[in-house]
Protein backbone atom coordinates (compact mmCIF):
# COMPACT_ATOMS: atom_id res chain seq x y z
CA UNK A 1 0.00 0.00 0.00
CA UNK A 2 1.44 3.32 -1.07
CA UNK A 3 0.41 6.34 0.96
CA UNK A 4 -1.06 9.13 -1.09
CA UNK A 5 1.46 11.96 -1.23
CA UNK A 6 -0.17 15.27 -0.42
CA UNK A 7 1.94 18.27 0.51
CA UNK A 8 -0.49 19.55 3.12
CA UNK A 9 -0.24 16.29 5.06
CA UNK A 10 3.52 16.72 5.34
CA UNK A 11 2.87 20.29 6.50
CA UNK A 12 0.46 19.05 9.18
CA UNK A 13 3.13 16.67 10.46
CA UNK A 14 5.66 19.50 10.39
CA UNK A 15 3.48 21.67 12.61
CA UNK A 16 2.78 18.69 14.87
CA UNK A 17 6.44 18.02 15.57
CA UNK A 18 7.13 21.71 16.19
CA UNK A 19 4.31 21.75 18.75
CA UNK A 20 5.71 18.67 20.48
CA UNK A 21 9.26 20.06 20.60
CA UNK A 22 8.00 23.41 21.90
CA UNK A 23 6.05 21.69 24.67
CA UNK A 24 9.03 19.62 25.79
CA UNK A 25 11.45 22.54 25.62
CA UNK A 26 9.01 24.57 27.73
CA UNK A 27 8.82 21.71 30.20
CA UNK A 28 12.50 22.21 31.02
CA UNK A 29 11.75 25.62 32.61
CA UNK A 30 9.72 25.21 35.79
CA UNK A 31 9.79 28.94 36.59
CA UNK A 32 8.60 30.16 33.19
CA UNK A 33 6.23 33.19 33.37
CA UNK A 34 2.65 32.00 33.32
CA UNK A 35 1.49 33.31 29.90
CA UNK A 36 4.49 31.75 28.10
CA UNK A 37 4.11 28.50 30.03
CA UNK A 38 0.46 28.40 29.01
CA UNK A 39 1.45 28.88 25.39
CA UNK A 40 4.14 26.20 25.35
CA UNK A 41 1.86 23.77 27.18
CA UNK A 42 -0.43 23.70 24.18
CA UNK A 43 2.25 21.81 22.29
CA UNK A 44 1.18 18.85 24.43
CA UNK A 45 -1.55 18.30 21.84
CA UNK A 46 0.84 18.01 18.92
CA UNK A 47 0.49 14.24 19.32
CA UNK A 48 -3.24 14.52 18.62
CA UNK A 49 -2.38 16.36 15.42
CA UNK A 50 -0.14 13.41 14.47
CA UNK A 51 -2.98 10.97 15.21
CA UNK A 52 -5.42 12.91 13.03
CA UNK A 53 -2.93 12.97 10.16
CA UNK A 54 -2.31 9.24 10.58
CA UNK A 55 -6.01 8.31 10.45
CA UNK A 56 -6.59 10.60 7.46
CA UNK A 57 -3.68 9.30 5.38
CA UNK A 58 -4.41 5.66 6.15
CA UNK A 59 -8.02 6.14 5.04
CA UNK A 60 -6.84 7.85 1.84
CA UNK A 61 -4.50 4.99 1.09
CA UNK A 62 -7.01 2.28 1.99
CA UNK A 63 -9.71 3.69 -0.28
CA UNK A 64 -7.29 4.41 -3.08
CA UNK A 65 -6.10 0.80 -3.29
CA UNK A 66 -9.61 -0.68 -2.83
CA UNK A 67 -8.33 -4.26 -2.52
CA UNK A 68 -9.31 -5.25 0.98
CA UNK A 69 -8.34 -8.90 0.88
CA UNK A 70 -6.00 -10.91 3.09
CA UNK A 71 -2.94 -10.15 0.97
CA UNK A 72 -3.62 -6.43 1.16
CA UNK A 73 -4.02 -6.56 4.94
CA UNK A 74 -0.77 -8.51 5.26
CA UNK A 75 0.94 -5.87 3.13
CA UNK A 76 -0.54 -3.14 5.31
CA UNK A 77 0.92 -4.61 8.52
CA UNK A 78 4.34 -5.25 6.97
CA UNK A 79 4.58 -1.67 5.73
CA UNK A 80 3.38 -0.16 8.99
CA UNK A 81 5.83 -2.20 11.05
CA UNK A 82 8.84 -1.42 8.86
CA UNK A 83 7.89 2.24 8.68
CA UNK A 84 8.10 2.63 12.46
CA UNK A 85 10.07 -0.19 14.11
CA UNK A 86 13.60 0.39 12.70
CA UNK A 87 13.81 3.99 13.93
CA UNK A 88 12.05 3.14 17.19
CA UNK A 89 14.48 0.32 17.95
CA UNK A 90 17.43 2.52 16.96
CA UNK A 91 16.11 5.19 19.33
CA UNK A 92 15.98 2.64 22.15
CA UNK A 93 19.66 1.82 21.62
CA UNK A 94 20.63 5.50 21.42
CA UNK A 95 18.86 6.42 24.66
CA UNK A 96 20.15 3.37 26.50
CA UNK A 97 23.70 4.53 25.74
CA UNK A 98 23.18 8.29 26.12
CA UNK A 99 20.76 8.21 29.07
CA UNK A 100 21.22 4.85 30.85
CA UNK A 101 18.13 3.94 32.90
CA UNK A 102 18.54 4.56 36.60
CA UNK A 103 16.58 1.39 37.32
CA UNK A 104 18.90 -0.64 35.08
CA UNK A 105 18.20 -2.87 32.10
CA UNK A 106 14.94 -4.84 32.18
CA UNK A 107 14.35 -7.52 29.55
CA UNK A 108 10.55 -7.65 30.18
CA UNK A 109 10.28 -3.87 29.84
CA UNK A 110 12.28 -3.93 26.60
CA UNK A 111 10.15 -6.72 25.13
CA UNK A 112 6.93 -4.98 26.13
CA UNK A 113 8.11 -1.76 24.50
CA UNK A 114 9.45 -3.50 21.39
CA UNK A 115 6.10 -5.24 20.88
CA UNK A 116 4.28 -1.91 21.33
CA UNK A 117 2.24 -3.06 24.32
CA UNK A 118 3.64 -0.33 26.55
CA UNK A 119 0.45 1.72 26.95
CA UNK A 120 -1.58 -0.89 28.80
CA UNK A 121 -0.16 -0.69 32.33
CA UNK A 122 1.30 2.22 34.34
CA UNK A 123 4.54 0.26 34.87
CA UNK A 124 4.98 -0.24 31.14
CA UNK A 125 4.65 3.35 29.87
CA UNK A 126 5.94 4.03 32.61
CA UNK A 127 4.01 6.59 34.65
CA UNK A 128 5.48 4.97 37.74
CA UNK A 129 9.27 4.92 38.28
CA UNK A 130 10.95 2.67 35.74
CA UNK A 131 12.79 2.47 32.44
CA UNK A 132 11.23 4.49 29.64
CA UNK A 133 12.82 2.63 26.73
CA UNK A 134 12.14 5.46 24.27
CA UNK A 135 11.00 8.82 25.68
CA UNK A 136 7.59 9.61 24.23
CA UNK A 137 7.19 5.99 23.19
CA UNK A 138 3.65 5.90 24.57
CA UNK A 139 2.32 7.53 21.39
CA UNK A 140 4.00 4.88 19.23
CA UNK A 141 2.35 2.14 21.28
CA UNK A 142 -1.00 3.87 20.80
CA UNK A 143 -0.35 4.21 17.07
CA UNK A 144 0.40 0.50 16.73
CA UNK A 145 -2.81 -0.42 18.56
CA UNK A 146 -4.64 1.75 16.03
CA UNK A 147 -2.83 -0.05 13.19
CA UNK A 148 -3.97 -3.40 14.59
CA UNK A 149 -7.60 -2.29 14.51
CA UNK A 150 -7.50 -0.16 11.38
CA UNK A 151 -8.42 -2.78 8.73
CA UNK A 152 -11.55 -3.68 10.70
CA UNK A 153 -12.44 -0.04 11.33
CA UNK A 154 -11.88 0.93 7.69
CA UNK A 155 -14.09 -1.94 6.54
CA UNK A 156 -16.91 -0.85 8.86
CA UNK A 157 -16.67 2.95 8.67
CA UNK A 158 -17.49 3.58 5.01
CA UNK A 159 -19.38 6.89 5.00
CA UNK A 160 -19.62 10.20 6.81
CA UNK A 161 -22.70 9.15 8.86
CA UNK A 162 -20.85 6.02 9.95
CA UNK A 163 -17.77 8.10 10.79
CA UNK A 164 -19.89 10.40 12.96
CA UNK A 165 -21.41 7.36 14.67
CA UNK A 166 -17.91 5.97 15.20
CA UNK A 167 -16.85 9.24 16.83
CA UNK A 168 -19.88 9.23 19.15
CA UNK A 169 -19.22 5.61 20.11
CA UNK A 170 -15.50 6.34 20.59
CA UNK A 171 -16.30 9.30 22.85
CA UNK A 172 -18.61 7.16 25.02
CA UNK A 173 -16.06 4.34 25.06
CA UNK A 174 -13.23 6.67 26.14
CA UNK A 175 -15.30 8.19 28.94
CA UNK A 176 -16.42 4.79 30.21
CA UNK A 177 -12.93 3.29 29.96
CA UNK A 178 -11.38 6.21 31.84
CA UNK A 179 -13.92 5.96 34.67
CA UNK A 180 -13.40 2.21 34.94
CA UNK A 181 -9.63 2.67 34.66
CA UNK A 182 -9.60 5.08 37.59
CA UNK A 183 -11.25 2.38 39.70
CA UNK A 184 -9.01 -0.38 38.38
CA UNK A 185 -5.88 1.67 39.19
CA UNK A 186 -6.99 2.85 42.63
CA UNK A 187 -3.86 1.39 44.22
CA UNK A 188 -1.49 3.58 42.19
CA UNK A 189 -0.45 7.18 43.01
CA UNK A 190 -2.91 9.78 41.72
CA UNK A 191 -0.38 11.38 39.36
CA UNK A 192 0.49 8.02 37.84
CA UNK A 193 -3.19 7.25 37.26
CA UNK A 194 -3.89 10.65 35.72
CA UNK A 195 -0.99 10.40 33.32
CA UNK A 196 -1.72 6.79 32.39
CA UNK A 197 -5.37 7.50 31.62
CA UNK A 198 -4.28 10.23 29.25
CA UNK A 199 -1.67 8.11 27.51
CA UNK A 200 -3.54 4.82 27.04
CA UNK A 201 -5.24 3.88 23.79
CA UNK A 202 -8.90 4.16 24.90
CA UNK A 203 -8.41 7.86 25.63
CA UNK A 204 -7.04 8.49 22.14
CA UNK A 205 -9.72 6.58 20.16
CA UNK A 206 -11.97 9.65 19.67
CA UNK A 207 -9.06 11.51 18.08
CA UNK A 208 -8.56 8.75 15.51
CA UNK A 209 -12.33 8.73 14.96
CA UNK A 210 -12.18 12.44 14.12
CA UNK A 211 -9.62 11.52 11.47
CA UNK A 212 -12.26 9.28 9.84
CA UNK A 213 -14.79 12.15 9.99
CA UNK A 214 -12.20 14.45 8.43
CA UNK A 215 -11.50 12.00 5.59
CA UNK A 216 -15.15 11.74 4.56
CA UNK A 217 -15.69 15.49 5.01
CA UNK A 218 -12.80 16.32 2.68
CA UNK A 219 -14.00 13.66 0.23
CA UNK A 220 -17.68 14.62 0.30
CA UNK A 221 -17.63 18.39 0.53
CA UNK A 222 -15.43 19.78 -2.19
CA UNK A 223 -16.09 23.43 -1.44
CA UNK A 224 -14.43 26.01 -3.69
CA UNK A 225 -10.88 26.93 -2.77
CA UNK A 226 -10.88 29.42 0.07
CA UNK A 227 -9.48 32.86 -0.56
CA UNK A 228 -6.23 33.54 1.23
CA UNK A 229 -7.57 36.13 3.64
CA UNK A 230 -10.65 34.13 4.74
CA UNK A 231 -8.45 31.06 5.18
CA UNK A 232 -5.91 32.96 7.25
CA UNK A 233 -8.65 34.49 9.37
CA UNK A 234 -10.13 31.05 10.00
CA UNK A 235 -6.75 29.68 11.00
CA UNK A 236 -6.21 32.64 13.34
CA UNK A 237 -9.58 31.96 14.99
CA UNK A 238 -8.76 28.29 15.41
CA UNK A 239 -5.35 29.15 16.90
CA UNK A 240 -6.93 31.61 19.34
CA UNK A 241 -9.49 29.00 20.43
CA UNK A 242 -6.80 26.39 20.96
CA UNK A 243 -4.58 28.72 22.97
CA UNK A 244 -7.56 29.61 25.15
CA UNK A 245 -7.86 25.99 26.34
CA UNK A 246 -4.16 25.55 27.07
CA UNK A 247 -4.74 25.90 30.83
CA UNK A 248 -5.56 22.29 31.54
CA UNK A 249 -7.53 21.20 34.60
CA UNK A 250 -6.44 18.01 36.29
CA UNK A 251 -8.85 15.99 34.12
CA UNK A 252 -8.32 18.03 30.96
CA UNK A 253 -6.05 15.52 29.28
CA UNK A 254 -8.65 12.79 29.13
CA UNK A 255 -12.25 12.15 28.13
CA UNK A 256 -14.62 12.01 31.09
CA UNK A 257 -18.40 12.24 31.37
CA UNK A 258 -17.94 14.85 34.11
CA UNK A 259 -16.16 17.14 31.63
CA UNK A 260 -18.21 16.93 28.39
CA UNK A 261 -15.92 19.36 26.54
CA UNK A 262 -12.42 18.45 27.75
CA UNK A 263 -9.51 20.44 26.28
CA UNK A 264 -8.25 17.35 24.45
CA UNK A 265 -11.54 17.31 22.50
CA UNK A 266 -11.51 21.07 21.82
CA UNK A 267 -7.92 20.90 20.61
CA UNK A 268 -8.65 17.91 18.37
CA UNK A 269 -11.71 19.63 16.88
CA UNK A 270 -9.61 22.74 16.22
CA UNK A 271 -6.94 20.65 14.52
CA UNK A 272 -9.63 19.00 12.39
CA UNK A 273 -10.64 22.43 11.11
CA UNK A 274 -6.98 23.32 10.62
CA UNK A 275 -6.36 20.27 8.42
CA UNK A 276 -9.57 20.86 6.45
CA UNK A 277 -8.49 24.43 5.67
CA UNK A 278 -5.06 23.26 4.51
CA UNK A 279 -6.72 20.62 2.32
CA UNK A 280 -8.86 23.29 0.65
CA UNK A 281 -6.14 25.98 0.53
CA UNK A 282 -2.83 24.10 0.13
CA UNK A 283 -0.85 27.14 -1.09
CA UNK A 284 -0.91 28.97 2.24
CA UNK A 285 2.38 29.94 3.84
CA UNK A 286 1.54 27.33 6.46
CA UNK A 287 2.44 24.67 3.89
CA UNK A 288 5.83 26.12 2.93
CA UNK A 289 8.58 23.79 1.66
CA UNK A 290 10.46 24.10 4.97
CA UNK A 291 7.52 23.00 7.11
CA UNK A 292 6.77 20.17 4.66
CA UNK A 293 10.38 18.98 4.93
CA UNK A 294 10.03 19.00 8.71
CA UNK A 295 6.96 16.84 8.26
CA UNK A 296 8.88 14.31 6.19
CA UNK A 297 11.47 14.07 8.97
CA UNK A 298 8.95 14.27 11.79
CA UNK A 299 9.11 10.68 13.02
CA UNK A 300 12.89 10.61 13.42
CA UNK A 301 12.67 14.09 14.94
CA UNK A 302 10.07 12.87 17.42
CA UNK A 303 12.26 9.98 18.52
CA UNK A 304 15.45 12.06 18.78
CA UNK A 305 14.40 15.48 20.07
CA UNK A 306 14.43 14.50 23.76
CA UNK A 307 18.12 13.67 23.45
CA UNK A 308 19.00 17.25 22.52
CA UNK A 309 16.54 18.87 24.92
CA UNK A 310 18.08 16.96 27.82
CA UNK A 311 21.69 17.32 26.67
CA UNK A 312 22.13 20.95 25.65
CA UNK A 313 21.55 22.51 29.10
CA UNK A 314 24.26 20.20 30.50
CA UNK A 315 26.63 20.82 27.58
CA UNK A 316 26.17 24.60 27.54
CA UNK A 317 28.14 25.20 30.78
CA UNK A 318 25.72 27.77 32.15
CA UNK A 319 24.65 29.41 28.89
CA UNK A 320 21.24 27.75 29.18
CA UNK A 321 19.86 28.00 32.72
CA UNK A 322 16.71 25.92 33.17
CA UNK A 323 16.27 27.35 36.68
CA UNK A 324 15.96 30.94 35.45
CA UNK A 325 12.89 33.03 36.20
CA UNK A 326 11.02 35.92 34.55
CA UNK A 327 12.30 37.37 31.30
CA UNK A 328 15.60 35.52 31.71
CA UNK A 329 13.68 32.25 31.61
CA UNK A 330 11.97 33.34 28.39
CA UNK A 331 15.33 34.19 26.83
CA UNK A 332 16.72 30.81 27.86
CA UNK A 333 13.64 29.08 26.44
CA UNK A 334 14.09 30.82 23.08
CA UNK A 335 17.80 29.99 23.05
CA UNK A 336 17.25 26.30 23.84
CA UNK A 337 14.45 26.04 21.26
CA UNK A 338 16.63 27.74 18.62
CA UNK A 339 19.41 25.22 19.24
CA UNK A 340 17.25 22.09 19.63
CA UNK A 341 15.12 22.52 16.49
CA UNK A 342 17.86 22.69 13.83
CA UNK A 343 20.02 20.13 15.63
CA UNK A 344 17.13 17.71 15.91
CA UNK A 345 16.24 18.02 12.24
CA UNK A 346 19.85 17.65 11.16
CA UNK A 347 20.06 14.39 13.10
CA UNK A 348 16.61 13.39 11.83
CA UNK A 349 17.74 13.90 8.24
CA UNK A 350 20.57 11.42 8.76
CA UNK A 351 18.28 8.96 10.55
CA UNK A 352 15.69 9.25 7.80
CA UNK A 353 18.31 8.47 5.15
CA UNK A 354 20.10 5.64 6.94
CA UNK A 355 17.34 4.04 9.02
CA UNK A 356 13.84 5.00 7.89
CA UNK A 357 14.32 4.80 4.13
CA UNK A 358 15.95 1.35 4.15
CA UNK A 359 13.04 0.09 6.26
CA UNK A 360 10.53 1.53 3.80
CA UNK A 361 12.44 0.08 0.86
CA UNK A 362 12.48 -3.34 2.49
CA UNK A 363 8.72 -3.05 3.03
CA UNK A 364 8.22 -2.22 -0.65
CA UNK A 365 10.20 -5.28 -1.68
CA UNK A 366 8.39 -7.59 0.73
CA UNK A 367 4.98 -6.35 -0.37
CA UNK A 368 5.59 -6.29 -4.12
CA UNK A 369 3.11 -8.30 -6.16
CA UNK A 370 5.67 -10.96 -7.01
CA UNK A 371 6.69 -11.46 -3.40
CA UNK A 372 3.09 -11.62 -2.18
CA UNK A 373 2.18 -14.16 -4.85
CA UNK A 374 5.15 -16.30 -3.76
CA UNK A 375 3.97 -16.08 -0.15
CA UNK A 376 0.48 -17.17 -1.16
CA UNK A 377 1.85 -20.22 -3.05
CA UNK A 378 4.15 -21.23 -0.16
Amino acid sequence: MEAQKLDYIDAVRGWAILLVITCHVGGMFSEMPYPIKKLTNFGWHGVQLFFLASALTLMMSWHRVRVHDGVFVRSFFIRRFLRIAPMYYAGAAIYFIAEPPVSGFSLPQMLISFTFLNTWRPEWIPTTPGWMVVPGGWSIGVEFTFYALFPLLAALVTSLPRALAFFAAAFAFACGANHLGATWLAGYPADAVGNFLYFWFPNQVPVFALGFVLYFTIKSYRVPTLGKWPACMLLACVAAALISVAEFPASGHRFLLSTPTPPILLASLGFTIFIFVLARQPDLLLTSPLIRKMGVLSFSAYVLHFLFIHSFPAWSEGWINTKATGYVAIANLVLLWAVVVPTTFAAASLAHTWIERPGMELARRLTSKGTLRAVQRA
